[in-house]
């Protein structure tokens, strides 16, 4: 066992990142299919809620493992909490679209997370966006049409809830990925749970359905996997940079498909996999030249400061 972790720590850094990101993909997809039979009966708030409290039971051991001092301990207690809140409306609006869409579309869809970050970084954050970035965001804007194709195909309210969550998400893994410069994997998972439990809770019980038994077992895998997943995805995210990770979540469009198919029956159309493409080669090229726009701070600050 030791070699074989030994082996593993000599790996570079943004492999081991890759890795455990493309992993994390994976438990995500199985995620999904852990929750889309509860998610046909049961409401969205109760969905998110059961989620969290399941897989707060697989962290326990993290908790007793390392005592409730050192699992919760943070200096960024205000961000933990705004991802939180972020995360929890993200998750209602992912459950509401759960039944009604296909697992690829939904992951495809997904895939324009950056076209969003871009937009919000120029109205928000009044960040320089240059002319490229913005044809970028046109072409992603593009992919996502061609799966929609309104006017050709109903604009559901599952599209419509996941084209309102990617950008929620969006946001939350970018407040995780600065959590990760400071706080553990282990503390920003925890945390996650924490604030999203209680976020949902109270509408929960005013929507509450109470669930059968075979909805508690595919909670307690949908827990399990979930966990895991996030906490794959912050390793991967202290360990390499974001933009290095992004080609990774492509394959997660392969793994909900296979899955969709095998087990749901779900048949995605070939525009499902053009527009990922038009959308995910959008939201690479914006990940490039956010790298770039990057490089060329860090170089022209170190130019500013020789001695620093």
């Amino acid at each position: 066992m030791t070699a074989l972790v030994d082996r593993w720590l000599a790996l570079p850094p943004n492999l081991r990142g890759i890795l455990w990101v493309g992993l994390s993909g994976i438990l995500f997809a199985l995620l999904n299919v852990f929750t889309l039979i509860p998610a046909q009966h049961l409401n969205p708030y109760v969905m998110a809620f059961l989620r969290y409290l399941f897989g707060a039971m697989f962290l326990l051991p993290i908790v007793f493992r390392l005592g409730l001092y050192r699992s919760l301990h943070t200096q960024r207690l205000g961000l933990h909490v705004t991802r939180g809140a972020i995360h929890t409306a993200g998750m209602v609006l992912w459950f509401i679209a759960l039944p009604l869409t296909t697992l690829a579309e939904i992951t495809a869809l997904g895939f324009t997370g950056p076209i969003f970050v871009t937009i919000g970084a120029a109205l928000f954050l009044r960040e320089d966006v240059r002319m490229r970035r913005w044809m970028a965001v046109f072409v992603g804007f593009i992919g996502a049409m061609i799966i929609i194709r309104p006017g050709f195909s109903a604009l559901h309210l599952g599209v419509l809830c996941i084209l309102i969550s990617t950008p929620i998400f969006s946001a939350s893994n970018l407040i995780s990925k600065a959590l990760a410069s400071t706080d553990s994997a282990n503390t920003i998972v925890i945390w996650q749970n924490i604030v999203i439990v209680i976020c949902a809770f109270p509408i929960a019980l005013w929507f509450w359905q109470t669930p059968d038994w075979g909805d508690i077992v595919w909670f307690l895998a949908a827990g399990l996997a979930g966990t895991l997943g996030h906490l794959c995805q912050q390793r991967g995210y202290q360990l390499a940079d974001i933009t290095l990770l992004q080609p990774i979540g492509f394959l997660s469009l392969i793994w909900n498909t296979m899955l969709g198919y095998f087990l749901f029956f779900q048949s995605p159309d070939v525009w499902t996999f053009v527009g990922a493409a038009v959308i995910f080669a959008s939201a690479m090229y914006i990940s490039h030249r956010e790298a770039v726009r990057k490089a060329q701070i860090k170089t022209a600050t170190a130019q500013a400061n020789p001695q620093a």
